[in-house]
């Protein structure tokens, strides 16, 4: 091999690093674009879980929802009800949305709602597998697909994995 060639070589090993490099960095922007897209949506999400609205629904569901029959779906239960499922089922249908979609990073969700989508999906599934049966829908099948995941998952877990820390309690 003569040196023009051993110089040809080199020029093409630096080139093609330097795609590379290129393609590498531009991907890493490309993530870090999509992310600050998605800012907005989940700070929304995290807001909407601590409005008075939604805080009073899920009280609601716990306390006083099981008092409702769910034969017959939730559609046709009174007004009050009937609002309170929709307003914590859809959100958590929204959310299990995006996740199912991998636009929202699925440990993000499980790690902060687990429990809660897990002990919402205890209280309203007999009111939703009755809405499907009587309407022939899909009604909160992403709702379902999360509490599916939460389940199969455990929030420690998931915390471990993201390497969160842990502190003593207080003496």
């Amino acid at each position: 091999m003569d040196g023009s060639t051993a110089l040809n070589l080199l020029a093409l090993f630096v080139s093609a690093g330097a795609l590379a490099t290129s393609f590498g960095v531009s991907l890493r922007q490309l993530r870090l674009a999509d992310n600050s897209n998605l800012l907005p949506v989940i700070i929304d999400m995290f807001k909407e879980t601590r409005s008075p609205e939604f805080l009073r629904s899920v009280e609601y569901i716990r306390a006083e929802l099981p008092g409702h029959p769910h034969d017959n779906g939730y559609r046709h239960l009174p007004e009050e009800p009937r609002e309170h499922i929709r307003r914590v089922g859809m959100f958590y249908d929204d959310l299990g949305r995006l996740v199912a979609h991998g636009v929202v990073d699925e440990r993000l969700v499980l790690g902060t709602y687990h429990r809660n989508v897990q002990r919402m999906w205890e209280f309203l599934g007999p009111y939703v597998y009755s809405e499907r049966a009587e309407h022939d829908t899909l009604t909160m099948a992403y709702f379902e697909d999360l509490a599916a995941r939460a389940k199969a998952t455990s929030g420690r877990a998931i915390h471990a994995e993201l390497g969160l820390r842990r502190l003593p309690p207080p003496s």
